[in-house]
């Protein structure tokens, strides 16, 4: 039995391109609903209903195909249409069926995580600036950065945070490796 050796880089696309989809369906799709399968691993619905349809230039190794579209990106509908175009090659795309399109486009809120306003340092930094300062627990203030599908912020003066930041290990893989240390 003669052995099968994959030579070159692996790819986790699964599916078709956009140019095999639209190219096989009645006014090419328009108001059909594709999924990106590299976005089903978020919890939220990723999914995007096509609107227009071009055609580009026959370009080597692939063809590809202008696709505009309402993106909803983790359940978080973008504001404008987007073009899709320089990923339209890529064989990860999949159309849902009709009977698909209601369950999975349905749009769930995402719940915002508050972080607490001020965590501790790690502990021998902690040391170092309790030294230095007189202070016995220093702390440092959280800074965010703020993104355009973010669902994170920093608690306001008197809220309770949702998230919990601790400078530990946590449960260790092997407790006796830590039996005589202080976790």
């Amino acid at each position: 039995m003669a052995t099968i050796k994959y030579i070159g880089r692996t790819t986790d696309f699964r599916g078709k391109t956009l140019w095999e989809i639209v190219g096989n369906l009645k006014n090419f799709g328009v108001g059909r609903v594709v999924v990106r399968s590299m976005f089903e691993r978020y919890p939220e619905p990723s999914f995007m209903k096509i609107v227009k349809v071009e055609a580009l230039p026959n370009e080597e190794p692939a063809r590809k195909v202008r696709v505009t579209v309402e993106k909803t990106f983790r359940g978080q509908k973008s504001p404008n249409l987007v073009q899709i175009d320089s990923v339209s090659y890529k064989a990860d795309y999949r159309l849902l069926s009709k009977r698909e399109e209601a369950s999975y486009c349905k749009l769930v809120d995402r719940e915002e995580k508050i972080f607490p306003r001020e965590i501790e340092l790690p502990p021998l930094l902690k040391e170092f600036i309790a030294r230095e300062t007189g202070k016995p627990a220093p702390k440092v203030p959280i800074k965010l950065k703020v993104g355009r599908e973010s669902r994170y912020r920093v608690a306001k003066e008197g809220e309770k945070p949702t998230v919990e930041v601790t400078m530990n290990i946590g449960k260790p893989a092997s407790p006796s490796l830590y039996a005589n240390c202080e976790l």
